[in-house]
């Protein structure tokens, strides 16, 4: 059987179940990694280019020290293989990625790189991935990264600081945290869907279907017109089913969207 097959199936079936009572169509995503045994995105658009990586400053954001960071873990650490493996997922398979504990995490370091700009809208979307912590209860430290999106101008990142889960919209010379607030459900084994969108004058982040936070001052507005890379970062952790919309979804299609893809 083609696994990759099998997730477009899988997928197909998830949003039938939206779509029953909301308007998300299968024409509205653009790409989609549902880790079937592969690293191939079950959609997408163009032909994106899949680059393993273990460094790959694709953006340097408004962290001056970053740059000086990265160069240094370059250095001490030019040969690093990639930790991944395919697991148990949401839904079938999903990737589970290991981090190096040795480096600096002022950056969120690629295991897996797609460039792929005909798979965004230029100025509005929404980016949805499901996580599961692995060996976090004997890990004190709260300083992770998810994946990365970057565009023209800014990298958006699906990140964890103390208590705080946001993603970190950082453009050239500033940042936005949207969605940086206490919640506490993390934990080994536990699977979260986290879900960001973004369209001129708003931002949302949502975890498990339920909006954390809007903002709609202060935005670094994504423009996906010469750019559009997707990251999986160096983690402890899994991920699955990784999807970028043409726009920006409701929250009722969020909701929708969380609950056809529980057990």
């Amino acid at each position: 059987m083609d696994l990759r097959k099998t997730g477009v199936l899988v997928f197909v079936l998830c949003l039938s179940v939206v779509r029953s009572a909301l308007a998300l169509e299968r024409g509205n995503v653009l790409f989609h990694l549902p880790f079937e045994g592969s690293l191939a995105p079950a959609a997408s658009q163009g032909k994106p280019q899949i680059k393993l990586t273990d460094f790959d400053l694709s953006f340097e954001g408004s962290f001056k020290t970053v740059a000086d960071a990265a160069k240094k873990d370059q250095k001490l650490d030019e040969k690093t293989e990639n930790g991944m493996d395919f697991v148990p997922g949401r839904k079938g398979q999903g990737l589970k990625v290991t981090e190096n504990l040795g480096r600096s995490k002022v950056y969120s370091y690629p295991c897996v790189q797609y460039s792929t700009k005909e798979s965004f809208s230029r100025r509005e979307g929404t980016i949805s991935v499901w996580i599961k912590p692995v060996g976090w209860a004997r890990d004190a430290r709260n300083h992770r990264y998810f994946i990365a999106v970057t565009s023209d101008n800014c990298v958006i990142r699906f990140y964890l600081y103390s208590t705080g889960t946001a993603a970190w919209v950082d453009g050239l010379d500033n940042y936005i945290l949207v969605g940086m607030k206490e919640w506490g459900g993390w934990a080994d084994g536990k699977w979260t869907f986290l879900t960001f969108t973004f369209k001129p004058g708003q931002q949302c982040f949502y975890v498990n279907g339920q909006l954390l936070t809007t903002v709609t001052d202060g935005l670094i507005e994504p423009e996906f017109s010469k750019t559009g890379i997707v990251e999986i970062s160096e983690g402890s952790q899994v991920v699955d089913e990784l999807m970028i919309f043409d726009r920006v979804l409701t929250g009722a299609e969020i909701e929708a969207l969380y609950k056809a893809n529980l057990p």
